[in-house]
Parts: structure tokens; C-alpha cells; sequence
């Protein structure tokens, strides 16, 4: 019997028609996500330093997928619709390929597919018959990458999952049978429900998405503890800053607190979120330094600079060669630099410093439980606590919404058009 299609039409084999046609029948979503393979990271990289579109190209690791929306693979999984989810520079890190391929964490297994988005607050829709403590239809934040001991239900935790520092998980690289599918830019995502947090009813949406990134600024703060009369140096006033600014000033209101800041905007900020004062540029931190904390300023050759007594505490939120081989000089002897923010970059630093004046230099990532007020908390439901009870303030940090589709413009105005926009936090909503 004779084909009814002209010859014309070019004949599509069922391979190509079956799944066309159960992509259109099955449950789908929307995600942003990375296909990080050398090839396609190495040619955006290259072509990106004379095209910032390069990153946005068909070449590039970024795509904006409908995929099929998956099924449950554990009895201990869920399910969760997006209600907002904010843009951390750690996104912005892995969009733009901020990373040499030769520093430490590069060296650990990854996989190809990176989704996007923890900054998120969303609602579950489906639960794993195994799960306990949750329900559908509650507002939850995400813990981490779902890659630790807890959320892989081993029954023997890694010291550092034993002690609720999950970030650190000595099997986070371990081969795994089922990974997450989705992140926060996205509709939807399905996730192991022990990295499931509730949101209490209390907490709007335009709070929830600041959990983590309190809970990572507590963490921070609890690495080097303020003391009464201190002198502390916050250096950074993005979105991580102004919160780490205010848990200082919570934790130790005797204080003194001094923030390096980028743009005179974010300084008028910081002073109404409890900063002491702003400083703008380094040379006016040097100049500075002998006024507010005592220090002896010493020049030397080839614009050498190097202080006597200094800040107590400096707490680094950028994390860039330039900031931190400064953090170090501007630290009193003994005293400490907490290296908040990050670059994936190899670094030429000058330590002689940690050496010569005995500084501390102590890193910090991610959350974990603390001690606060006789209570073992997770930093998490302890940022929550806070922003209920007004000490955490948020409602200074959300500057600008967009739908996923206007992605482009959204990773914009939180890089390039930082300035111009006055941006903070950059955040993603979804109906």
C-alpha cells in the first residue's frame, strides 16, 4: 500500500516522533541549567573575552530547557514548585566560567549537567512515601546540593555531617545511583527531602530566599567571633556583606565596624544596617587605619605599604587577590582574616603576614549548627529566627525581580549594570 505522504515531506523515523510526541503528553519544566563540557567551556571562555554574548550563545554551556519532568527515583525524594529564587555569585561564577581549570576543587568528580538556583524558596507538590516532616503544599528551602550523608541516607554520618557542617561532607564526591534533577531557575526540581527545610508561615517569600545566604553569613560570623570593643573590617557590601554586617553588630553590638565599599550607595546601606562607618578605596583604608584603630602606617619602596596594629578582625566577602593580600597587611598582629567570599582563580599573594605578624587566615563555607543562647541550631533555622523577630533585615536586598525568560537581562543587572541598576540581590519569580 502506498505511503499518503508526498514525497516532498521528508519522513520522520519513529526514534524522532515518539519522544516529540511524549514530551508534549508528559508533565514538563522549565530549567536553567549548564552543560559543562570541556569543549563548549573552553570555546565560550575563549570567544567570551571579546564577546560577553559568547556566554549566552549556542556554543556555551548555559541553556534554557523544557525537559520532562521526571518521577520520583527514592521513596525519600520530593518534589518542589519554585515560588522565588534569588542569584547568588556563585551562579554567576559557573555562568560566566570564573574559574581556572587547575585550582583544588576542579580536581574533585562533577557531573556535565549543573541546574542552577539554591537561593530559593518553593512548595512541595509530591512526596516520597518514606518521608516524614513534611508535607504537600509547604514552603520549604533548599540544604545545600543534596550530596551529603543525610540526603544520601547513609546511616553513618562523615565527622563533618556528624556535626552539621553537611557543606563539608567527606562523600559530597562519591558516585551516586539517582541525582537531583532541577534547581532554583527553574519551575520545579526534585531533591532528597532531608535537604528540605520548612519555612515558617510567618516568613514571606521575599524573606525565605535569604535564609541560606544568612545561614551562611552566621557561619561566617561564628568562625571568628566578635568581641566586646573590637575593631572590625568588613570588606564587600553585596548581598553575603550587608547580612554578615548585621550578625556581627547582633552578635556584639560593643563593636566597632568598618565597611569597604565599592559604590557610595552601598555605604549609605551598611551605615543604616549598623555599620560604624563606610570607607571607599584602598588608599583611604590605609590612610584611615592610624584614626580609627591606632595603627602605625608604613610606606616603603615601590608603593609598599604596610600597618603596625590594625583591625582585630577582617571578615574578606569578595575574596580576590586584591583584597585579600590587603586584608592581610590591615589585620593587627594576631589578629585574623576570615576569607568569606571566593574566586576559583589561582592567587600570587603575599603571605608573609600570617608569618611576620602571626594572622590567622580562616576560610569559610556554607552553614552548619552553632551554639546560640544554650541552644544546638542549624544556621538555617536560626536565620529564619532572626529575620522573624526583626534583627535581620532583608527588605534593603531585594532590588530586582524577573521572569526565568529574561534571564539574560537578570544576570545583567546583577554584573555589568551592577552600578547603574543599584542592585543587590537579583532574584527570579514564577507564578
Amino acid at each position: 500500500m502506498s505511503s499518503f505522504i508526498p514525497s516532498s515531506v521528508p519522513r520522520l523515523r519513529p526514534a524522532v516522533i515518539i519522544p516529540q510526541i511524549l514530551l508534549r503528553l508528559s508533565p514538563t519544566m522549565r530549567t536553567l541549567y549548564l552543560e559543562a563540557t570541556p569543549a563548549r567551556m573552553i570555546a565560550t571562555k575563549a570567544l567570551g573575552r571579546v564577546w560577553r554574548g559568547a556566554y549566552f550563545s549556542r556554543i556555551a554551556p548555559l541553556h534554557l530547557a523544557e525537559t520532562p519532568d521526571p518521577r520520583l527515583p527514592l521513596p525519600t525524594w520530593a518534589r518542589v514548585r519554585n515560588r522565588l529564587c534569588g542569584i547568588c555569585g556563585s551562579d554567576l561564577h559557573q555562568i560566566f566560567l570564573d574559574a581556572d581549570l587547575d585550582v583544588a576543587p576542579i580536581a574533585l568528580p562533577s557531573h556535565h549537567r549543573i541546574y542552577l538556583g539554591h537561593e530559593m524558596v518553593g512548595e512541595i507538590t509530591e512526596l516520597g512515601t518514606d518521608v516524614t516532616g513534611l508535607k504537600v503544599g509547604q514552603r520549604v528551602v533548599r540544604w545545600g546540593r543534596g550530596d551529603d550523608c543525610r540526603a544520601r541516607g547513609r546511616e553513618i554520618l562523615c565527622p563533618a555531617c556528624q556535626r552539621g557542617h553537611r557543606v563539608l561532607c567527606e562523600h559530597a564526591s562519591d558516585p551516586r545511583e539517582h541525582e537531583p534533577v532541577g534547581g532554583g531557575f527553574g519551575d520545579s526540581f526534585i531533591f532528597p527531602a532531608a535537604s528540605l527545610i520548612p519555612v515558617p508561615e510567618a516568613l514571606p517569600d521575599e524573606q525565605a530566599i535569604f535564609a541560606e545566604p544568612v545561614a551562611v553569613a552566621i557561619h561566617a560570623a561564628w568562625r571568628r567571633k566578635p568581641r566586646p570593643g573590637e575593631k572590625l573590617l568588613l570588606i564587600g557590601c553585596g548581598t553575603i556583606g550587608c547580612l554578615l554586617l548585621q550578625v556581627l553588630r547582633k552578635l556584639c553590638p560593643e563593636c566597632d565596624i568598618t565597611t569597604l565599599v565599592q559604590f557610595d550607595w552601598q555605604g549609605a546601606m551598611a551605615l543604616v544596617l549598623g555599620a560604624d562607618r563606610f570607607l571607599m578605596g584602598v588608599a583611604n583604608v590605609y590612610a584611615k587605619s592610624p584614626e580609627i584603630t591606632g595603627a602605625k602606617r608604613y610606606s616603603g619602596l615601590f608603593n609598599n605599604t604596610m600597618l603596625l596594629g590594625g583591625w582585630d578582625v577582617v571578615y574578606d566577602v569578595v575574596g580576590i587577590p586584591a583584597t585579600l593580600n590587603h586584608a592581610l597587611r590591615w589585620a593587627r598582629a594576631r589578629g585574623a582574616v576570615v576569607l568569606v567570599g571566593a574566586t576559583l582563580r589561582r592567587m600570587k599573594l603575599d603571605l608573609t603576614p600570617i608569618w611576620y605578624q602571626e594572622v590567622d587566615l580562616i576560610g569559610s563555607v556554607g552553614h552548619d549548627v552553632v551554639t546560640w543562647q544554650g541552644r544546638e541550631i542549624g544556621t538555617f533555622q536560626l536565620a529564619m529566627e532572626w529575620m522573624l523577630a526583626g534583627d535581620i533585615r532583608t527588605d534593603l536586598l531585594l532590588t530586582h525581580r524577573f521572569p526565568l525568560e529574561d534571564y539574560r537581562r537578570a544576570f545583567a543587572v546583577a554584573t555589568t549594570d551592577k552600578a547603574r541598576e543599584r542592585s543587590v540581590k537579583v532574584a527570579f519569580e514564577f507564578n
